[in-house]
């Protein structure tokens, strides 16, 4: 019997990352903040396939407060969710997303609450990255207490790094998660995803990165990767 698991998949946009998540065992319920997922479920029509758009509103300041209402909605309904076991995978469509909501409603809190006592917020204490970093790591542990598999994907960025006695940043050539940096400790799987054409045709490259099962695997790659083919080659059935 296969246990439930948390993946982590990270690739450019537009790399088949919906398309692998709906792979996997449903019925699956999808929070998705960037749209997009109504017509990927459409290839999947045998699927059992719930989602949920939070639609984000034109932000044009720093100053603008609006995370904390869209935080509160969708850590209620994914809690209600795993705490009655309504679906067999939950999709967090994208963590890129997820994690920038979380950490400007957290800042939102932080700044009220100092106006409360006369005084300006401006920018986010070490005490309040913790807490940013406890609600991201009660989404995952919510998934894996109810027994049910968490899919998270993440947008990849362009590193850039300040070295030492240069006065900036300058890109490394090579791409990194972009999101919640703690995401591949708590994934018991980490992917990454390379769109690849060969023979005029596109194929998505599944990469497995060090994963909680079978380190003898790291660095292998499937192409257009299912979430059966991922999990047959981690886990001995």
């Amino acid at each position: 019997m296969r246990p439930n698991v948390v993946i982590s998949v990270s690739a450019l946009a537009k790399s088949g990352k919906n398309h692998f998540a709906y792979t996997a065992p449903d019925p699956i319920k999808v929070f998705c903040f960037n749209g997009g997922a109504d017509y990927v479920r459409t290839k999947f029509p045998e699927k059992k396939i719930d989602i949920h758009n939070f639609t984000l509103p034109i932000i044009d300041s720093e100053e603008q407060e609006w995370a904390l209402p869209v935080w509160e909605e969708f850590y209620a309904e994914f809690r209600a969710d795993t705490d009655k076991g309504k679906y067999k995978t939950y999709v967090l469509d994208t963590a890129t997303e997820v994690e920038n909501v979380c950490q400007q409603a957290v800042k939102e809190i932080k700044i009220d609450e100092a106006v409360d006592k006369g005084k300006t917020k401006t920018k986010l204490a070490t005490s309040e990255f913790l807490a940013r970093n406890l609600k991201m790591k009660a989404i995952f542990d919510a998934a894996k207490n109810s027994g049910s598999n968490l899919i998270s994907l993440q947008y990849l960025k362009e590193e850039w790094i300040k070295e030492r006695g240069h006065e900036r940043a300058e890109p490394t050539g090579r791409n990194v998660m972009d999101g919640w940096k703690r995401t591949d400790t708590q994934a018991d799987i980490n992917l990454e995803i390379t769109l690849v054409e060969r023979a005029g045709k596109w194929v998505s490259v599944f990469k497995v990165l060090p994963s909680r099962f079978d380190r003898d695997v790291t660095g292998m790659t499937v192409d257009d990767a299912t979430f059966d083919d991922i999990m047959t080659l981690l886990i001995e059935e």
